[in-house]
């Protein structure tokens, strides 16, 4: 795997879901969680970001621990539209479903997903061609991603619309495997293997249909998140380090990390790291003082943050030093900037 897949960078709604999912199985989340470094308590913690790497180790355990021949079709169709977070609002607020199917494909990267869907429209039918994406592997069965996908695009196209019965057909590109019954009991629909293209086929009619819950200004609201959240994990993807370093500083409040540290979490060396943020103008300990700076200015917005507390969670270890450089940062105090925005 690569560096990239290494970065914890995707939201982590997906196992609470996974989690619900497998205590039906009769599994305890340290079973299925093996091998990942994620513990049951950060299930639940907003701020918990999963890997690509992690998320394989998950998929593994569970297909090894479960020993079921259609886990890849009953996980899927568990993952509810809530496992995307606040792209999920975006799609739901979509005016249609082809219009929420256009957006989710748009925002594809932040959902991990090892498939390009490209749509086309035939006789009264949107077709939508399922390719492997370049450059990403399929570590399991062969069938078992294509199964994840069939079942969790079947369940999201079913929660925006509020009805089971939403595709005409599906056409796969490998063989017909031993539970190959399974697969219309999860999709209402035929399906056919040995087909020379994946293809999942949706009416016309459904995609065109005003979605129950449609809200443009909310869509566009979620949207522009979206852009950032995007922007942000193709940073990653392109090994920008500077980036991927601010990003890895506003996971924790309280005292900085090393530089040892720091570099040991965006798997490369000190040295590495100090001359790639040389190379981009910049270095650790202005980067650390931008975050602490921001930081310091978004809290002493709440009134209610005593300074001492502020000094903490930006990382000085005591008011006084905070004070001191905050004067020197801005040329005021806190105090001082306090009573500048209550002028204004």
């Amino acid at each position: 795997m690569t560096a990239f897949e290494d970065q914890a960078i995707y939201p982590a709604a997906e196992l609470f879901l996974i989690k619900q999912f497998m205590r039906k199985e009769g599994f305890k989340p340290r079973q299925w969680l093996l091998g990942t470094g994620i513990s049951e308590e950060q299930i639940r913690l907003p701020e918990t970001q999963v890997s690509l790497r992690q998320f394989d180790i998950i998929y593994h355990n569970i297909f090894r621990i479960t020993q079921r021949p259609d886990i890849g079709l009953a996980l899927g169709h568990a993952l509810n539209i809530s496992r995307w977070g606040i792209l999920s609002t975006a799609l739901i607020c979509a005016r249609t479903l082809g219009d929420a199917l256009e957006t989710g494909n748009r925002f594809r990267s932040l959902v991990r997903s090892r498939f390009t869907l490209t749509p086309s429209v035939k006789n009264d039918a949107t077709h939508i061609i399922v390719d492997r994406q370049e450059g990403m592997n399929f570590t399991l069965s062969p069938s078992f991603s294509h199964e994840m996908l069939i079942g969790f695009l079947h369940r999201h196209v079913s929660d925006l619309v509020g009805q089971p019965n939403v595709f005409s057909e599906i056409r796969l590109n490998y063989p017909a495997p031993e539970h190959h019954e399974s697969y219309e009991k999860y999709v209402h629909c035929p399906v056919k293997f040995s087909c020379p293209q994946s293809v999942v086929v949706i009416p016309q009619t459904l995609m065109t249909r005003p979605l129950p819950m449609g809200n443009p200004v909310t869509e566009q609201q979620a949207i522009r998140i979206c852009e950032l959240e995007m922007e942000r994990v193709n940073k990653v993807k392109k090994g920008d380090l500077t980036w991927m370093l601010r990003a890895e500083l506003g996971k924790k409040d309280g005292a900085l990390p090393s530089l040892d540290d720091i570099a040991d979490r965006l798997h490369t060396t000190p040295r590495t790291l100090r001359r790639k943020l040389q190379d981009n103008g910049t270095s650790y300990r202005k980067i650390c003082q931008e975050h602490q700076l921001q930081l310091a200015l978004d809290s002493l917005h709440d009134h209610k943050q005593k300074t001492a507390a502020i000094a903490h969670k930006c990382g000085f270890r005591d008011a006084a030093s905070f004070r001191e450089a905050f004067k020197r940062w801005t040329d005021m105090t806190p105090q001082e900037y306090r009573q500048h925005l209550r002028a204004r």
